[in-house]
């Protein structure tokens, strides 16, 4: 297993070494220094993990697609490629911090539900606006979304609350006012992304075919009160169905990215020969679409197939884990990452209707990288697998 990492990190130093001659030499960036920078983090944070007793497995992967949303925003925009620098080497951090928290027990599952209707309920009521939703918060020159760590601390309290046998009325009253004050933020698409988590452990935990339906059930009657009542939610689904209606106003961003995609084909059109600029929020929302014009089918495969990785390396970490509870909470943190991957490259490809989510460790957003970051910590602590010699 070592070997292969090894192995991994050695094409991906080659691939890094490629990408900054591109950028130094072809097109005069003063930024190159940063993706060596974050490499050597990458690097210490893989062998600090391996020394501390933990499985380093998902380094690799992240690195990959942490530079990879790197290269891309210094692409389309180096002030955003230096934030996204500076939100890594703070993700860094944060994934140190989930290692600590994920090693140990954790107990006090009302705790964690506090946590996160707290920051919910703070945005809301101070928080700030931005694309239809008040999701921020400023903390003196701190701006950030609070939803990406309180996501976090409910699936721990899910976990603990399925596991633990406690009070249905209990699990439903919390889940019913996270989702009331995140649709009362017009912040629907974490809403969805969470109830998706909840009911896959809940199957999980115990797989019954009235709770399944229930859940079916659930989801239109959620997404047909959304309809009703939030006129962004019915534009986009509006969009989603009948784009080619919309050309010039609702449905344009869906066409572009899929015109985008079209035309990377196999290979893509090469880094920097891309249209994005005529793809709206393209560094937030819809930077797989750029990939795929610019790296192709090819690229963007490459891309899910690290996000799979990620999958494949935590469920092999969990199956050893001799706690229930805690296999749990790292089942549900791996689904809170990845289901979020599928929301949004099916949003993208038109298979699901678009949620406004950014891809996961890729596109711009510090606080979500920081949230992710941990979220892997969090796991490999979970893990408490010794590494491989």
């Amino acid at each position: 297993m070592i070997r292969t990492l090894y192995r991994a990190w050695l094409e991906f130093t080659s691939w890094l070494a490629a990408l900054i001659l591109w950028l130094f030499l072809l097109q005069g960036q003063v930024y190159w220094w940063q993706p060596l920078l974050l490499w050597v983090t990458f690097m210490v944070l893989f062998f600090l993990t391996r020394a501390w007793g933990y499985d380093p497995g998902a380094m690799p992967f992240t690195a990959v697609l942490a530079l990879t949303g790197w290269a891309f925003l210094t692409r389309l925009n180096p002030t955003w490629a230096t934030a996204q620098f500076w939100g890594v080497l703070a993700g860094s951090a944060a994934y140190l911090v989930g290692i600590w928290v994920g090693s140990r027990k954790l107990s006090y599952p009302l705790l964690w539900a506090s946590a996160a209707l707290g920051l919910v309920f703070v945005t809301a009521l101070v928080g700030e606006s931005a694309g239809g939703a008040r999701a921020w918060l400023r903390v003196g020159g701190l701006r950030f979304q609070p939803v990406e760590l309180a996501r976090i601390a409910l699936v721990i309290y899910l976990a603990q609350a399925l596991s633990q046998g406690r009070s249905k009325y209990e699990l439903y009253a919390i889940l019913t006012v996270f989702f009331s004050v995140l649709a009362w933020q017009r912040d629907l698409g974490p809403a969805l992304l969470v109830f998706f988590v909840f009911a896959w452990m809940s199957l999980a935990w115990k797989f019954t075919w009235p709770k399944f339906l229930l859940y079916l059930a659930a989801t239109a009657g959620g997404f047909a009160a959304a309809f009703y009542f939030f006129p962004h939610l019915r534009t986009r689904a509006i969009a989603w169905l009948r784009p080619w209606d919309y050309l010039d106003s609702k449905g344009y961003q869906i066409l572009q990215g899929l015109f985008a995609l079209r035309s990377g084909g196999l290979v893509g059109q090469g880094l920097g020969e891309g249209m994005d600029y005529v793809i709206p929020q393209v560094h937030t929302d819809y930077l797989f679409a750029v990939i795929g014009e610019e790296f192709g089918l090819l690229g963007t495969l490459a891309l899910l197939v690290a996000y799979l990785s990620l999958a494949f390396w935590a469920m092999q970490l969990l199956q050893d884990v001799p706690d229930q509870t805690l296999r749990l909470t790292g089942l549900g943190l791996s689904l809170l990452l990845h289901i979020q991957v599928f929301m949004v490259v099916g949003g993208i490809l038109r298979i699901v209707p678009f949620s406004g989510m950014t891809l996961p460790l890729v596109s711009y957003g510090s606080t979500s990288l920081v949230a992710q970051l941990a979220l892997l910590g969090l796991v490999t602590g979970l893990g408490q697998k010794r590494s491989v010699e």
